[in-house]
């Protein structure tokens, strides 16, 4: 969209609030700056602001550092949250693509009997000796589902997922990845930036 008005093909953009309109004060200006070169008008209904009026840059500049000070403080929140649930030895599992197991009534991980035979099959045939390709194959050829329950076809990579994950050993190792950068939400691998958890 931001594209074509600065092509001349739209002349005023209308949004619910500068928070949605870029994700950081920088950004926000900029982008704000280019179009109003082009003579291309940005309302934000929330903030009744018009980057064409004489205060609307000054205005703008206010609530998108505002905007991105409460979204960095979300961003705290929201890690601290996390990290307090793993130091206390919470474990969250993905039940929907996590293979074996179910949410308990209690909220604890409950074994699903049809799906942990499929578990049992991948470990004991790997400890046969057979490769994570034979295995995918041969679950494949039986017409058993995949963890995420929609394919049919398994691949080597899934099955090197499950034997390699330590949930399967009645085991959790937390904080693997971490956000680098709130406004990017770039992850990085946990090489001991911040504490892990191993239960």
């Amino acid at each position: 969209m931001i594209r074509d008005a600065i092509d001349g093909k739209i002349d005023l953009i209308i949004t619910k609030s500068v928070s949605r309109f870029a994700r950081n004060t920088v950004d926000s200006l900029t982008t704000v700056r280019k179009l109003k070169e082009k003579g291309v008008e940005v309302y934000f209904e929330k903030e009744n602001i018009y980057t064409l009026d004489s205060k609307g840059e000054l205005l703008i500049t206010i609530m998108s550092s505002l905007a991105q000070e409460e979204s960095r403080s979300i961003s705290e929140n929201i890690t601290w949250g996390k990290r307090k649930y793993f130091a206390d030895g919470k474990v969250y599992l993905p039940y929907g693509r996590f293979l074996g197991y179910r949410k308990g009534a209690d909220g604890l991980p409950e074994i699903v009997e049809d799906e942990a035979e499929i578990i049992r099959f991948i470990y004991r045939s790997y400890l046969e000796g057979k490769t994570t390709y034979t295995i995918a194959q041969e679950l494949t050829n039986k017409g058993i589902p995949t963890p995420s329950k929609k394919l049919v076809k398994w691949a080597a990579t899934t099955i090197e997922s499950i034997l390699k994950n330590e949930k399967y050993k009645e085991a959790a190792l937390l904080q693997k990845e971490f956000t680098v950068d709130f406004l990017t939400k770039r992850t990085k691998k946990n090489e001991g930036e911040i504490p892990q958890y191993y239960i």
